[in-house]
């Protein structure tokens, strides 16, 4: 879908991938939290999920499930572009360079790490929030606390 006019609007991005697929939260998870953005009915604000190519399994993935949703897929921009479009956003990612690039620009960032340590690996910025998996498995953090932590900095 064309981002034209996208970056106008109030963007919740959403990068499932990472560079190891030991540090990415279950696709499962991922489809849960984006269905409930979809689905509320007073948030105005554009999904999009931004991702290149070590995250095309996941991309394909989600492409079938909302392909008839009003998601935006941003996928291999170059990074000034993707640092812009996710400027204002409300982030969600994992321990990816991609993440740092979001808390760079200024987006506010809710990060969920899971066997990387964030001490060392996240980013240091103020408005970067780090989630840590219960004894490092990415499968064992649900849901509900990644979306109450993104209520948490939209309210």
């Amino acid at each position: 879908r064309d981002l034209i006019g996208v970056a106008s609007s109030s963007i919740i991005a959403l990068h499932p991938g990472s560079g190891s697929a030991t540090k990415n939260w279950p696709i499962e998870n991922w489809i849960a939290l984006g269905n409930f953005f979809l689905s509320r009915e007073s948030m105005k604000a554009k999904v999009i999920v931004v991702g290149g190519e070590a995250d095309e399994v996941q991309l394909r993935k989600l492409q079938s499930v909302w392909k008839n949703r009003e998601v935006f897929f941003a996928k291999n921009l170059p990074l000034p572009v993707l640092a812009a479009l996710l400027e204002h956003a409300l982030f969600t990612g994992h321990d990816s360079g991609i993440s740092h690039l979001a808390a760079a620009a200024g987006a506010r960032c809710v990060l969920v790490f899971g066997p990387t340590n964030p001490a060392i690996w996240a980013p240091a910025n103020e408005n970067a929030q780090i989630l840590r998996a219960p004894n490092g498995d990415l499968s064992a953090l649900p849901v509900e606390s990644v979306r109450d932590a993104i209520d948490s900095i939209t309210n």
